[in-house]
């Protein structure tokens, strides 16, 4: 973090929000809280006045809750651990952004408020986005329910479509569901669309595909993601964001499931940066160059990933590097950048 320049992040006195992503009950592959824990140990040695953080997906208290089943309080992390955009996901300050895609975009309060910020990310693919990253971390980890639900809408709008000719009544959507917006009805599948966020993990979960989901607004989707980044880092100064990609445990899918598979390649380690973009880039051609581990939770059409492949574009059918490059055009920071191990 230090040969990173978190000394010109963090200076005495900054309130400093360590962002990170507190997982899904159920999984496993999350940043491990004595990381967390490190983080938070430097911030204070530089008289900053750190607090851990994540967005509302299921309600505050609840999601609370399962931060602390997966190890993260204050106890464990050395610092008060909050959800920034309030008890229901509906406290956050409106900004603009000049995107090609969104105006503006719903940033969670404790985040827009924060001086600083240490953007903790745990790389792994992501069936929506390609993978997640830094990007949507700031982009769907940093914003209010409404704009989650803002930036999901890219993709079409549309909720699940039940085919109920394939459908168990199993009840699997129902539990997956955060924001309870799926449920029977007189033996069907009913959608509230008013509390519908478009995250589609009933979809992930419905183990016969009786839900689907379109993916025609794909490209705009993941330009979206940038925009919404674009806008979360608009409201620090400039050099007031660090950001740390942990390029270990990388899965097929995000960690908002509420399971884990095994890893797709060797862990590679952890990258950081002040360039969003570069972090990004490097962590994406890293896991590329890779060779895979064989016998992992792949589609069935594929074995095992080999070296000097996009994986997440074999697995998911989407180029991650779209994310990136938009990013790189809305001025975020550079797509070149050198390696130096430590």
């Amino acid at each position: 973090m230090y040969k990173a320049g978190v000394r010109e992040v963090v200076e005495e006195g900054d309130v400093v929000a360590v962002k990170t992503h507190f997982g899904s009950q159920g999984g496993f592959r999350i940043v491990r809280p004595i990381f967390l824990r490190k983080v938070v140990e430097v911030v204070k040695e530089l008289g900053g006045k750190p607090f851990v953080t994540d967005t509302c997906r299921p309600p505050a208290l609840d999601y609370l809750e399962i931060a602390n089943i997966e190890g993260i309080n204050h106890l464990s992390v050395g610092a008060p651990v909050l959800i920034a955009d309030g008890l229901r996901g509906n406290d956050y300050r409106l900004v603009k952004v000049n995107g090609e895609i969104i105006k503006e975009v719903e940033v969670a309060s404790a985040i827009y408020e924060a001086d600083a910020m240490i953007v903790v990310s745990h790389v792994k693919g992501h069936r929506m986005a390609g993978f997640g990253g830094a990007l949507k971390n700031l982009a769907m980890g940093c914003t209010a329910k409404p704009g989650k639900r803002r930036v999901h809408d890219v993709l079409g709008g549309e909720p699940p479509v039940w085919r109920e000719e394939k459908c168990t009544r199993c009840g699997a959507c129902v539990a997956a569901c955060d924001h309870k917006a799926i449920y029977f009805k007189n033996g069907k599948i009913v959608v509230d669309e008013e509390k519908c966020v478009k995250c589609y993990r009933c979809v992930w979960v419905c183990p016969n595909r009786a839900l689907v989901w379109n993916r025609r607004g794909v490209e705009r989707f993941l330009k979206a993601i940038a925009e919404a980044a674009a806008a979360v880092i608009s409201t620090f100064k400039q050099g007031k964001i660090l950001y740390l990609n942990f390029v270990c445990d990388v899965t097929v899918a995000c960690d908002c499931t509420p399971w884990s598979t095994n890893p797709l390649i060797p862990d590679i380690g952890i990258l950081a940066s002040r360039d969003v973009v570069a972090v990004e880039k490097a962590s994406l051609d890293l896991i590329n160059e890779t060779q895979g581990i064989p016998g992992q939770t792949l589609p069935s059409r594929i074995d095992v990933l080999p070296a000097k492949v996009n994986k997440f574009l074999e697995v998911h059918g989407i180029d991650p590097y779209i994310q990136v490059y938009h990013a790189e055009k809305l001025g975020l920071g550079k797509l070149d950048y050198k390696i130096i191990e430590i």
